[in-house]
């Protein structure tokens, strides 16, 4: 996205520093997340997955997201013990937590109305579960997984004015993470994990979207909505066809260009509403609701710092300030990230 044409220096300072800042937070992704669907935050850390930026030619982001999924959670509430109680009594599945941790390298390539990135996750998550049986713990199962995660190929376009300060978002995630890891220790030794545990979808997904932003004296904000759609699936553990299911997501944000080109306070909110998996996990006995899908609003401060030379730093945490999860699920209470990028002339 080019910068709005004879805005004064501060504007087209912190217009840069916005879209850098947050046009490659972490792609922890509707998909890539996915892999966290039916056993935590069920959705996405993803902030920007346009892949512009105001500045022609190539450019270079790796970020890093860290997820600690070890919130019970029902509906709109935290879990009771008597919920999980019954859950265990009823020969229903009671995790205990998920950790993600995801690399995200990013290539971005942008020239005159248009650009396209190409985005590559590599993902380190460990999972425990108590498993079905009655009292906790007695069937307790663990994994560590690592690997590539779902790749993704994302347009965009900005001609549609001079000032090129709105866009569409046009994209592919492929079926690149790996489908059939299995539990590493416990109960549950060397069967197949969740699809929503898995490193991959095994789903080729369509990315639709998009986006406008601009400058109110020293402030820069922005705004974008994507929807994502798995057009197409391979089959996992086994012959099931797991189907991730359709994502919405919209994101706003704004930055402050009062302390000068160096340092830019950043702050976004994110909504995110995924609807059911399929064949992602039998219905609850208890509560008679599938255990994937949700909706989650966040609160995201972060900053960006300029270091010339077109590199950047910034990083974000992710606060949950609305969670609403279908049946029992695991939630992170924050998310941290933080990247660094760098443009090539």
């Amino acid at each position: 996205m080019n910068t709005v044409r004879h805005l004064p220096s501060c504007r087209h300072t912190l217009r840069i520093a916005i879209v850098s800042a947050l046009a490659f937070a972490p792609v922890l992704t509707i998909n890539s997340a996915s892999a966290c669907a039916a056993c935590g935050c069920t959705l996405s850390t993803d902030w920007n997955t346009l892949g512009n930026t105001t500045k022609p030619g190539f450019t270079v982001d790796v970020s890093s997201t860290f997820i600690n999924q070890n919130q019970q959670r029902y509906g709109t509430g935290i879990a009771s013990p008597a919920l999980i109680n019954s859950q265990l009594a009823a020969g229903q599945e009671v995790e205990a937590f998920t950790k993600t941790e995801i690399t995200t390298a990013a290539l971005i390539y942008n020239v005159d109305t248009w650009g396209v990135s190409a985005q590559i996750p590599y993902l380190n998550r460990t999972h425990g579960t108590y498993g079905t049986s009655y009292p906790l713990g007695s069937s307790y199962s663990s994994s560590a997984d690592s690997g590539i995660g779902d790749i993704r190929v994302v347009g965009h376009y900005t001609g549609f004015s001079e000032t090129q300060a709105s866009g569409i978002i046009a994209g592919l995630k492929l079926p690149t993470g790996n489908t059939g890891a299995n539990f590493n220790a416990g109960a549950a030794a060397g069967t197949p994990l969740d699809p929503t545990l898995q490193m991959g979808t095994g789903s080729t997904d369509v990315i639709l979207g998009g986006y406008t932003s601009g400058t109110v004296d020293s402030y820069g904000w922005f705004t974008q909505g994507t929807v994502q759609h798995a057009v197409a699936t391979r089959p996992a553990l086994g012959n099931i066809y797991y189907r991730p299911g359709d994502s919405y997501s919209w994101n706003s944000g704004i930055g402050y260009a009062g302390y000068g080109a160096k340092i830019s306070p950043l702050l976004q909110l994110n909504f995110i509403s995924r609807q059911v998996d399929t064949l992602a996990a039998p219905t609850n006995q208890v509560t008679g609701i599938l255990a994937t899908g949700g909706t989650l609003v966040y609160l995201s401060p972060g900053v960006a710092v300029r270091l010339g030379g077109g590199a950047s730093l910034y990083s974000f945490i992710q606060l949950p300030i609305y969670q609403k999860v279908n049946d029992l699920q695991l939630v992170p209470r924050y998310t941290f990230a933080m990247g660094v990028r760098q443009s090539f002339d």
